[in-house]
């Protein structure tokens, strides 16, 4: 049974997508999927090594002599879940609803971010609306560290203007700007011996999360941060051994959960009463921000746990490795300009790997970012790996293309267009270095709450801004 309204291409193609599994690095099924859907309408397309797909459509009659325009969105999307969620993101369809004419997912990310723009260029594929020649590129792994964008061939496209369909700016808006970042990861090496002590499991859970990029602002509790602390807070008071560290899901999230296993000789009496006095400082400190923080511990067993000296260095680390809001932009309010996400942590077999999410306006801050964890890293014996870097997209202060969208969106929607930044990673950097001179814009419905299982998105708005898109594209 459909959820959504398949008389509107748009709705019916979202509900398609959101049938097939896409997670970032397992697109295949997508990208054979629109491969299928050009091959059976006689439209051109390309494929290349890595999933992303090219779909090409003539002009309309009578825009033959118009210019090319490229429209693009990502296929792949963050998986999370809800702890008590069984949905398997490999297998299941996204389970979709509508409550009061929002459009949700049961305990999952809803994969607005951006199926959203992915349905808008199949609907404009397969109908009849004037428009240019389309040149309609549906990129991988954006969430990742935009390699689909990376891996594109300037060749691909012969167009000069741009439509990214990945930022929505809450319906009302067009961005004019994103950041440039990095991911690093740390690894820090580990030993492990046999202990008999006690064990415990220590949760954090019930934080807000989001993505890394537009929630940063928010200054939202991190769990493996607050897992450190109270780490720290324990070890002060008894002997301490890490067994185990795991949190935190993507590098592009802020994140919500942490479990950490360790073993004391302390007395639980003692242990509980250090975790209670930290805690109570977290919940005040982050009262009007992180209202359901949940702080447990549980009983564990363990028959191995790490060394006395990794211990005290991964609680130190815990303790000190740097996360959140660097600057925020004294031009545009509540724009973060400068920020590192600690994203997540796993225990290997022989090391402990951190990870980040690096994110900047300006390149001289994200290489200073960059420049103190590798200090930090040598003081505490890990090693460093930087990957995925991609430029920022800068500001064109005459932008024709955006001052058709500003008209398209007034006709349709008799208001103002907002004229938006973020600090988001948006593939429209990675095209400006491919393609020189293109002039770019964005465009996007109304969505909330992406990277997390509370992502939503207002119908009426995917409705309005898709009659915004085909109103721009009959005014080029």
């Amino acid at each position: 049974m459909n959820v959504l309204d398949h008389e509107k291409l748009h709705q019916k193609y979202f509900e398609e997508l959101s049938r097939i599994p896409r997670a970032s690095f397992k697109e295949e099924r997508v990208s054979d999927y629109l491969e299928d859907f050009a091959r059976t309408r006689g439209l051109d397309y390309k494929r290349d090594t890595i999933g992303n797909v090219v779909i090409y459509k003539p002009a309309s009659a009578g825009y033959e002599d118009h210019g090319a325009v490229i429209l693009q969105a990502h296929t792949d999307m963050v998986c999370e879940k809800n702890a008590d969620c069984t949905h398997d993101f490999d297998r299941d369809p996204i389970d979709l609803y509508i409550e009061n004419g929002i459009l949700k997912a049961r305990g999952t990310t809803l994969g607005a971010d951006d199926g959203m723009g992915c349905a808008y260029m199949l609907a404009l594929l397969d109908m009849d609306t004037p428009h240019p020649a389309l040149e309609c590129a549906f990129t991988v792994q954006e969430e990742v560290g935009l390699n689909g964008a990376f891996a594109l061939k300037p060749e691909y496209f012969t167009a000069k203007k741009y439509v990214n369909l990945d930022f929505g700016g809450r319906g009302k808006g067009t961005c004019t700007t994103s950041a440039g970042g990095e991911m690093v990861g740390l690894k820090k090496p580990v030993e492990y011996e046999d202990c008999a002590l006690p064990a415990y499991r220590l949760f954090i859970t019930g934080l807000k999360g989001g993505h890394s990029g537009s929630c940063i602002i928010l200054e939202l509790g991190n769990s493996l941060k607050i897992c450190g602390r109270i780490l720290k807070e324990i070890s002060g008071s008894s002997d301490l051994r890490i067994v185990s560290l795991d949190g935190g899901l993507k590098n592009n999230a802020i994140p919500r959960e942490c479990e950490a296993v360790f073993a004391s000789g302390a007395p639980r009496e003692q242990i509980e009463r250090a975790m209670e006095s930290i805690t109570a400082e977290i919940r005040n400190e982050l009262k009007f921000q992180e209202s359901e923080l949940s702080v447990t511990l549980e009983t564990a067993a363990c028959t191995r746990a790490m060394s006395e000296e990794t211990s005290a260095d991964l609680v130190d680390l815990m303790y000190l490795l740097p996360t959140g809001l660097r600057h925020r932009s004294l031009q545009i309010e509540n724009l973060p300009v400068a920020s590192e996400n600690l994203a997540s942590v796993r225990c290997k077999e022989d090391y402990v790997e951190f990870q980040y999410s690096l994110r900047a306006e300006k390149m001289s801050w994200r290489d200073q970012m960059e420049k103190e964890l590798c200090i930090l890293a040598g003081i505490y014996d890990m090693t460093v790996d930087v990957y995925s870097k991609f430029p920022s997209w800068e500001f064109n202060p005459d932008s024709a293309l955006r001052n058709t969208l500003l008209k398209a969106y007034k006709e349709v929607k008799g208001t103002e267009m907002e004229l938006l930044a973020t600090h988001g990673g948006l593939e429209c950097g990675v095209f400006c270095d491919m393609i020189p001179g293109l002039d770019v814009v964005t465009l996007g419905a109304e969505t909330d709450g992406a990277h997390t299982p509370q992502e939503q998105m207002n119908l009426k708005s995917f409705d309005q801004t898709f009659e915004v898109l085909k109103n721009l594209l009959e005014r080029l």
